[in-house]
């Protein structure tokens, strides 16, 4: 037979998660300017990267990975364009119907947003990370003497 446990014996935190704290304050200048090469996908993930960020990315060490991230917007915007203006199957070499072979462009281009999402903290369990982690830098930075 099981019992409900009583009040003592419940663990966790009874009001709910507690909410990840923010990461620090790096940079709290206006974005640097977009890349003028940059497409117009690439030139809109540019400016929502830099204003979701809200400081926490530096332009001195943080710029290329998001100049990369919204590179990457712009050439999967052009694969699937051409794949919208070709068609997602096309004939294969023995007249068989395939794929189009931008796809696998697609897909490997999609991998390396993710990867980068996740190093950005544009995924709910990277912003969790990068919370834990932004609290020990504080931690540290508040009380360096116990290092």
């Amino acid at each position: 037979m099981s019992r409900a446990k009583s009040p003592a014996q419940r663990t966790g935190n009874p009001n709910g998660a507690a909410a990840p704290e923010a990461a620090p304050v790096v940079h709290e200048g206006r974005a640097p300017r977009v890349p003028a090469h940059l497409k117009a996908q690439g030139r809109e993930v540019w400016r929502a990267v830099w204003q979701a960020g809200g400081g926490a990315y530096s332009p001195e060490t943080d710029r290329n990975v998001i100049l990369r991230y919204a590179e990457l917007h712009d050439r999967r915007a052009e694969l699937l364009a051409l794949i919208d203006a070709e068609g997602l199957s096309v004939v294969g070499s023995t007249g068989q119907p395939a794929i189009h072979p931008a796809m696998k462009f697609v897909e490997s281009t999609e991998r390396e947003l993710r990867a980068i999402e996740n190093a950005i903290g544009f995924t709910p369990e990277a912003r969790m990370r990068l919370g834990i982690v932004a609290a020990e830098v504080r931690r540290v930075a508040a009380s360096p003497a116990d290092f």
